[in-house]
Protein backbone atom coordinates (compact mmCIF):
# COMPACT_ATOMS: atom_id res chain seq x y z
CA UNK A 1 0.00 0.00 0.00
CA UNK A 2 1.14 3.54 -0.75
CA UNK A 3 2.48 5.41 2.30
CA UNK A 4 -0.12 8.18 1.86
CA UNK A 5 -3.10 5.85 1.47
CA UNK A 6 -5.26 5.11 4.52
CA UNK A 7 -7.97 2.62 5.26
CA UNK A 8 -10.67 4.76 3.68
CA UNK A 9 -8.98 4.64 0.32
CA UNK A 10 -8.71 1.71 -2.12
CA UNK A 11 -5.48 -0.28 -2.33
CA UNK A 12 -3.30 1.44 -4.94
CA UNK A 13 -1.20 -1.31 -6.50
CA UNK A 14 0.07 0.98 -9.20
CA UNK A 15 1.58 3.49 -6.73
CA UNK A 16 3.05 0.67 -4.65
CA UNK A 17 4.82 -0.93 -7.61
CA UNK A 18 6.17 2.36 -8.90
CA UNK A 19 7.12 3.61 -5.42
CA UNK A 20 5.41 6.97 -6.07
CA UNK A 21 3.18 9.20 -4.06
CA UNK A 22 -0.37 7.93 -4.19
CA UNK A 23 -2.71 10.17 -6.17
CA UNK A 24 -5.50 9.49 -3.65
CA UNK A 25 -3.37 10.98 -0.90
CA UNK A 26 -3.17 14.31 -2.78
CA UNK A 27 -6.95 14.71 -2.89
CA UNK A 28 -8.75 16.49 -0.12
CA UNK A 29 -12.05 14.69 -0.68
CA UNK A 30 -12.62 11.14 0.39
CA UNK A 31 -13.71 8.50 -2.06
CA UNK A 32 -16.54 6.38 -0.76
CA UNK A 33 -17.66 3.27 -2.67
CA UNK A 34 -21.26 3.56 -3.88
CA UNK A 35 -23.87 1.88 -1.78
CA UNK A 36 -25.89 -1.00 -3.13
CA UNK A 37 -28.93 1.23 -3.71
CA UNK A 38 -26.83 3.74 -5.65
CA UNK A 39 -25.36 0.98 -7.81
CA UNK A 40 -28.86 -0.34 -8.48
CA UNK A 41 -30.10 3.14 -9.40
CA UNK A 42 -27.22 3.61 -11.82
CA UNK A 43 -27.92 0.31 -13.53
CA UNK A 44 -31.57 1.27 -14.13
CA UNK A 45 -30.95 4.73 -15.58
CA UNK A 46 -32.46 5.17 -19.03
CA UNK A 47 -30.18 5.99 -21.98
CA UNK A 48 -31.93 9.36 -22.29
CA UNK A 49 -31.17 10.21 -18.67
CA UNK A 50 -27.51 9.31 -19.04
CA UNK A 51 -27.13 11.47 -22.10
CA UNK A 52 -28.91 14.64 -20.96
CA UNK A 53 -27.58 17.58 -22.99
CA UNK A 54 -25.24 19.92 -21.21
CA UNK A 55 -26.08 23.51 -20.40
CA UNK A 56 -24.89 24.44 -23.88
CA UNK A 57 -27.33 22.02 -25.56
CA UNK A 58 -30.80 22.73 -26.95
CA UNK A 59 -32.52 22.03 -23.62
CA UNK A 60 -30.31 24.13 -21.40
CA UNK A 61 -28.96 26.78 -23.71
CA UNK A 62 -29.16 30.40 -22.75
CA UNK A 63 -30.48 31.38 -26.21
CA UNK A 64 -34.29 31.71 -26.32
CA UNK A 65 -36.10 28.92 -28.18
CA UNK A 66 -38.18 29.88 -31.23
CA UNK A 67 -41.81 30.46 -30.34
CA UNK A 68 -44.35 28.20 -32.05
CA UNK A 69 -47.47 29.98 -33.18
CA UNK A 70 -50.72 29.06 -31.50
CA UNK A 71 -52.87 26.68 -33.59
CA UNK A 72 -55.76 28.28 -35.42
CA UNK A 73 -58.61 26.61 -33.55
CA UNK A 74 -61.21 27.86 -36.01
CA UNK A 75 -59.43 26.29 -39.00
CA UNK A 76 -58.87 23.07 -37.07
CA UNK A 77 -62.57 22.92 -36.27
CA UNK A 78 -63.47 23.39 -39.94
CA UNK A 79 -60.98 20.81 -41.15
CA UNK A 80 -62.30 18.29 -38.63
CA UNK A 81 -65.82 19.11 -39.80
CA UNK A 82 -64.77 18.49 -43.40
CA UNK A 83 -63.01 15.17 -42.81
CA UNK A 84 -65.72 13.78 -40.54
CA UNK A 85 -68.93 15.03 -42.12
CA UNK A 86 -69.01 17.66 -44.85
CA UNK A 87 -66.99 15.66 -47.39
CA UNK A 88 -69.72 13.00 -47.53
CA UNK A 89 -72.40 15.58 -48.34
CA UNK A 90 -70.44 16.87 -51.33
CA UNK A 91 -69.62 13.50 -52.93
CA UNK A 92 -72.56 12.16 -54.91
CA UNK A 93 -71.44 8.53 -54.72
CA UNK A 94 -68.88 6.35 -52.95
CA UNK A 95 -66.35 6.60 -55.77
CA UNK A 96 -65.95 10.28 -54.97
CA UNK A 97 -65.81 9.98 -51.18
CA UNK A 98 -62.10 9.09 -51.13
CA UNK A 99 -61.39 12.08 -53.37
CA UNK A 100 -63.25 14.50 -51.10
CA UNK A 101 -62.16 13.08 -47.74
CA UNK A 102 -58.47 12.36 -48.39
CA UNK A 103 -57.21 13.52 -51.78
CA UNK A 104 -58.50 17.10 -51.71
CA UNK A 105 -57.25 17.89 -48.16
CA UNK A 106 -53.85 16.49 -49.15
CA UNK A 107 -53.84 18.60 -52.32
CA UNK A 108 -54.69 21.56 -50.11
CA UNK A 109 -51.29 21.26 -48.43
CA UNK A 110 -49.63 22.03 -51.77
CA UNK A 111 -52.34 24.29 -53.20
CA UNK A 112 -53.78 26.47 -50.39
CA UNK A 113 -56.71 27.64 -52.54
CA UNK A 114 -58.08 24.09 -52.32
CA UNK A 115 -57.78 24.07 -48.53
CA UNK A 116 -59.56 27.42 -48.21
CA UNK A 117 -62.33 26.10 -50.44
CA UNK A 118 -62.82 23.09 -48.17
CA UNK A 119 -62.85 25.26 -45.06
CA UNK A 120 -65.39 27.61 -46.63
CA UNK A 121 -67.75 24.73 -47.37
CA UNK A 122 -67.31 23.34 -43.86
CA UNK A 123 -68.17 26.72 -42.36
CA UNK A 124 -71.30 26.94 -44.51
CA UNK A 125 -72.28 23.42 -43.51
CA UNK A 126 -72.07 24.40 -39.84
CA UNK A 127 -73.87 27.68 -40.50
CA UNK A 128 -76.71 25.84 -42.19
CA UNK A 129 -77.49 23.90 -39.01
CA UNK A 130 -76.81 26.71 -36.51
CA UNK A 131 -78.90 29.22 -34.64
CA UNK A 132 -79.11 32.72 -36.19
CA UNK A 133 -76.20 34.14 -34.17
CA UNK A 134 -73.87 31.27 -35.04
CA UNK A 135 -75.11 31.28 -38.62
CA UNK A 136 -73.91 34.85 -39.09
CA UNK A 137 -70.53 34.05 -37.54
CA UNK A 138 -69.85 30.97 -39.62
CA UNK A 139 -71.15 32.60 -42.79
CA UNK A 140 -68.61 35.40 -42.28
CA UNK A 141 -65.84 32.83 -41.79
CA UNK A 142 -66.94 31.02 -44.96
CA UNK A 143 -66.93 34.26 -46.92
CA UNK A 144 -63.39 35.01 -45.77
CA UNK A 145 -62.12 31.57 -46.80
CA UNK A 146 -63.91 31.81 -50.14
CA UNK A 147 -62.30 35.17 -50.90
CA UNK A 148 -58.87 33.87 -49.96
CA UNK A 149 -59.40 30.78 -52.13
CA UNK A 150 -60.34 32.90 -55.14
CA UNK A 151 -57.42 35.29 -54.61
CA UNK A 152 -54.98 32.36 -54.58
CA UNK A 153 -56.71 30.55 -57.44
CA UNK A 154 -56.72 33.35 -60.01
CA UNK A 155 -52.92 33.47 -60.56
CA UNK A 156 -52.83 29.69 -61.06
CA UNK A 157 -55.43 29.75 -63.86
CA UNK A 158 -52.95 31.30 -66.28
CA UNK A 159 -50.39 28.55 -65.67
CA UNK A 160 -52.36 25.31 -66.05
CA UNK A 161 -50.05 22.40 -66.78
CA UNK A 162 -49.94 18.63 -66.55
CA UNK A 163 -48.94 18.64 -62.88
CA UNK A 164 -51.62 20.96 -61.53
CA UNK A 165 -54.41 20.24 -64.00
CA UNK A 166 -56.18 17.60 -61.89
CA UNK A 167 -56.12 19.88 -58.84
CA UNK A 168 -57.50 22.83 -60.81
CA UNK A 169 -60.19 20.62 -62.33
CA UNK A 170 -61.25 19.29 -58.92
CA UNK A 171 -61.26 22.78 -57.43
CA UNK A 172 -63.47 24.02 -60.26
CA UNK A 173 -66.12 21.51 -59.21
CA UNK A 174 -65.62 22.46 -55.57
CA UNK A 175 -65.96 26.14 -56.40
CA UNK A 176 -69.25 25.54 -58.16
CA UNK A 177 -70.62 23.67 -55.14
CA UNK A 178 -69.45 26.57 -52.99
CA UNK A 179 -71.30 29.03 -55.22
CA UNK A 180 -74.54 27.09 -54.81
CA UNK A 181 -74.01 26.74 -51.05
CA UNK A 182 -73.21 30.39 -50.33
CA UNK A 183 -76.55 32.03 -51.09
CA UNK A 184 -78.85 29.71 -49.08
CA UNK A 185 -76.65 30.19 -46.00
CA UNK A 186 -76.61 33.97 -46.15
CA UNK A 187 -78.20 35.68 -43.13
CA UNK A 188 -79.66 38.17 -45.61
CA UNK A 189 -81.21 35.57 -47.91
CA UNK A 190 -84.70 37.06 -47.53
CA UNK A 191 -83.52 40.29 -49.16
CA UNK A 192 -81.94 38.56 -52.17
CA UNK A 193 -83.29 38.35 -55.70
CA UNK A 194 -82.88 34.59 -56.08
CA UNK A 195 -83.00 34.74 -59.88
CA UNK A 196 -80.08 37.16 -59.82
CA UNK A 197 -78.22 34.88 -57.38
CA UNK A 198 -78.67 31.96 -59.76
CA UNK A 199 -77.54 34.04 -62.74
CA UNK A 200 -74.31 34.79 -60.84
CA UNK A 201 -73.78 31.06 -60.37
CA UNK A 202 -74.36 30.55 -64.09
CA UNK A 203 -71.78 33.24 -64.90
CA UNK A 204 -69.28 31.37 -62.77
CA UNK A 205 -70.08 28.23 -64.75
CA UNK A 206 -69.18 30.03 -67.96
CA UNK A 207 -65.78 30.95 -66.58
CA UNK A 208 -65.14 27.50 -65.16
CA UNK A 209 -66.08 25.93 -68.49
CA UNK A 210 -63.03 27.53 -70.07
CA UNK A 211 -60.81 26.28 -67.25
CA UNK A 212 -62.19 22.76 -67.53
CA UNK A 213 -61.65 22.78 -71.30
CA UNK A 214 -58.05 23.93 -70.88
CA UNK A 215 -57.20 21.20 -68.38
CA UNK A 216 -59.30 18.27 -69.58
CA UNK A 217 -56.76 16.74 -72.00
CA UNK A 218 -54.36 16.33 -69.05
CA UNK A 219 -57.01 15.36 -66.50
CA UNK A 220 -58.30 12.44 -68.53
CA UNK A 221 -54.80 10.95 -68.56
CA UNK A 222 -53.79 11.92 -65.01
CA UNK A 223 -53.96 10.26 -61.62
CA UNK A 224 -57.62 11.15 -61.09
CA UNK A 225 -58.75 10.07 -64.54
CA UNK A 226 -60.72 7.10 -63.23
CA UNK A 227 -62.74 9.36 -60.96
CA UNK A 228 -63.55 12.04 -63.51
CA UNK A 229 -63.99 10.02 -66.70
CA UNK A 230 -66.07 7.05 -65.58
CA UNK A 231 -69.44 8.79 -65.85
CA UNK A 232 -72.61 6.86 -66.64
CA UNK A 233 -74.98 9.04 -68.65
CA UNK A 234 -77.22 6.19 -69.79
CA UNK A 235 -80.97 6.76 -69.62
CA UNK A 236 -82.55 3.84 -67.82
CA UNK A 237 -86.00 5.25 -67.05
CA UNK A 238 -88.36 7.62 -68.88
CA UNK A 239 -89.52 10.89 -67.36
CA UNK A 240 -92.67 10.83 -65.24
CA UNK A 241 -95.70 11.49 -67.44
CA UNK A 242 -96.44 14.86 -65.83
CA UNK A 243 -92.83 16.05 -66.30
CA UNK A 244 -92.76 14.77 -69.88
CA UNK A 245 -95.99 16.64 -70.60
CA UNK A 246 -94.64 19.85 -69.04
CA UNK A 247 -91.44 19.75 -71.07
CA UNK A 248 -93.31 18.95 -74.29
CA UNK A 249 -95.71 21.84 -73.68
CA UNK A 250 -92.79 24.19 -73.05
CA UNK A 251 -91.12 23.18 -76.29
CA UNK A 252 -94.33 23.46 -78.29
CA UNK A 253 -95.00 26.91 -76.86
CA UNK A 254 -91.49 28.04 -77.79
CA UNK A 255 -91.77 26.82 -81.37
CA UNK A 256 -95.20 28.43 -81.75
CA UNK A 257 -93.83 31.79 -80.65
CA UNK A 258 -90.93 31.35 -83.05
CA UNK A 259 -93.39 31.12 -85.92
CA UNK A 260 -95.32 34.15 -84.67
CA UNK A 261 -92.51 36.54 -83.79
CA UNK A 262 -89.45 37.21 -85.90
CA UNK A 263 -87.32 38.31 -82.99
CA UNK A 264 -88.09 35.15 -80.99
CA UNK A 265 -84.95 32.97 -81.17
CA UNK A 266 -86.60 29.56 -80.95
CA UNK A 267 -83.31 27.74 -81.63
CA UNK A 268 -81.60 29.34 -78.64
CA UNK A 269 -84.47 28.46 -76.33
CA UNK A 270 -84.80 24.95 -77.77
CA UNK A 271 -81.14 24.24 -77.05
CA UNK A 272 -81.69 25.15 -73.38
CA UNK A 273 -84.89 23.06 -73.20
CA UNK A 274 -83.32 19.99 -74.84
CA UNK A 275 -80.27 20.13 -72.59
CA UNK A 276 -82.50 20.46 -69.52
CA UNK A 277 -84.63 17.49 -70.54
CA UNK A 278 -81.49 15.46 -71.16
CA UNK A 279 -80.30 16.08 -67.59
CA UNK A 280 -83.71 15.08 -66.24
CA UNK A 281 -83.72 11.83 -68.19
CA UNK A 282 -80.26 10.84 -66.93
CA UNK A 283 -81.02 11.20 -63.24
CA UNK A 284 -84.29 9.24 -63.37
CA UNK A 285 -82.34 6.04 -62.75
CA UNK A 286 -79.57 7.75 -60.80
CA UNK A 287 -81.22 9.75 -58.03
CA UNK A 288 -77.93 10.70 -56.36
CA UNK A 289 -76.24 12.25 -59.40
CA UNK A 290 -76.43 15.73 -57.92
CA UNK A 291 -73.71 17.04 -60.23
CA UNK A 292 -76.31 16.95 -63.01
CA UNK A 293 -77.95 19.95 -61.37
CA UNK A 294 -74.72 21.84 -61.99
CA UNK A 295 -74.16 20.50 -65.49
CA UNK A 296 -77.11 22.28 -67.11
CA UNK A 297 -75.60 25.79 -66.68
CA UNK A 298 -72.39 24.60 -68.38
CA UNK A 299 -74.30 23.89 -71.60
CA UNK A 300 -76.14 27.18 -71.82
CA UNK A 301 -75.45 29.55 -74.69
CA UNK A 302 -74.28 33.05 -73.85
CA UNK A 303 -77.30 34.48 -75.68
CA UNK A 304 -79.69 32.64 -73.37
CA UNK A 305 -77.84 33.98 -70.32
CA UNK A 306 -78.10 37.50 -71.72
CA UNK A 307 -81.84 37.05 -72.19
CA UNK A 308 -82.10 35.77 -68.64
CA UNK A 309 -80.30 38.86 -67.34
CA UNK A 310 -82.85 40.98 -69.18
CA UNK A 311 -85.63 38.95 -67.51
CA UNK A 312 -86.92 37.78 -70.88
CA UNK A 313 -90.19 35.91 -70.11
CA UNK A 314 -89.37 32.86 -72.26
CA UNK A 315 -85.97 32.55 -70.63
CA UNK A 316 -87.63 32.81 -67.20
CA UNK A 317 -90.19 30.15 -68.14
CA UNK A 318 -87.38 27.74 -69.01
CA UNK A 319 -85.59 28.61 -65.78
CA UNK A 320 -88.77 27.79 -63.88
CA UNK A 321 -88.58 24.25 -65.30
CA UNK A 322 -84.96 24.04 -64.13
CA UNK A 323 -86.43 24.43 -60.65
CA UNK A 324 -87.72 20.86 -61.08
CA UNK A 325 -84.08 19.71 -61.13
CA UNK A 326 -83.19 21.80 -58.11
CA UNK A 327 -86.25 20.44 -56.32
CA UNK A 328 -85.23 16.86 -57.12
CA UNK A 329 -81.91 17.41 -55.29
CA UNK A 330 -83.30 19.59 -52.51
CA UNK A 331 -82.18 17.13 -49.81
CA UNK A 332 -78.57 18.17 -50.38
CA UNK A 333 -78.04 20.98 -47.87
CA UNK A 334 -76.16 23.15 -50.35
CA UNK A 335 -79.09 23.04 -52.80
CA UNK A 336 -81.87 23.17 -50.25
CA UNK A 337 -84.29 26.04 -50.76
CA UNK A 338 -83.10 27.04 -54.22
CA UNK A 339 -86.12 25.63 -56.07
CA UNK A 340 -88.72 27.37 -53.93
CA UNK A 341 -86.97 30.74 -53.83
CA UNK A 342 -86.20 30.86 -57.57
CA UNK A 343 -89.68 29.65 -58.52
CA UNK A 344 -91.28 32.28 -56.28
CA UNK A 345 -89.08 35.00 -57.75
CA UNK A 346 -89.95 33.94 -61.31
CA UNK A 347 -93.66 33.88 -60.47
CA UNK A 348 -93.44 37.38 -59.06
CA UNK A 349 -91.59 38.74 -62.11
CA UNK A 350 -93.65 37.15 -64.89
CA UNK A 351 -96.57 38.94 -66.46
CA UNK A 352 -99.98 37.38 -65.82
CA UNK A 353 -100.19 36.22 -69.44
CA UNK A 354 -97.11 34.01 -68.93
CA UNK A 355 -98.01 32.46 -65.61
CA UNK A 356 -100.19 29.64 -67.03
CA UNK A 357 -97.09 28.22 -68.74
CA UNK A 358 -95.24 27.77 -65.44
CA UNK A 359 -98.08 27.26 -62.95
CA UNK A 360 -97.72 23.47 -62.84
CA UNK A 361 -93.98 23.76 -62.12
CA UNK A 362 -94.57 26.35 -59.41
CA UNK A 363 -97.00 24.05 -57.64
CA UNK A 364 -94.77 21.02 -58.12
CA UNK A 365 -91.92 22.57 -56.13
CA UNK A 366 -94.25 23.30 -53.23
CA UNK A 367 -95.62 26.80 -53.74
CA UNK A 368 -99.27 27.59 -53.30
CA UNK A 369 -100.30 29.89 -56.17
Amino acid sequence: MCLQCDERQPKCTNCLNRNTECVYASREVDWVPPSQSERSSSRHKSPAASSTPSSSGWMGGSDPLPQASDPNISDMELLLQWCSSTYATMAHDQRFEHLYQYVLPKEGLEYPFVLHGLLALSALHIARASDPASNTRYFSIALEHQNRALALFRPVISSINRDNSHTIFAFASLLLQLAFAMSPCSPLIETHDSVEDLIQVFKLCRGLREIVAASWHWVKEGKLADVFTQVDDSKQWPLPETTEAAMSQLKYFNESRGRQFVDHDADCYNAAIDHLKDMMEIYQGKPHRVELAMRWPFGLESKYLNLLRERDPMALAILAHYCLVLHHFRHHWWLEGWSIRVAQSIWDQLHESWKPYVSWVIKEVGLDV
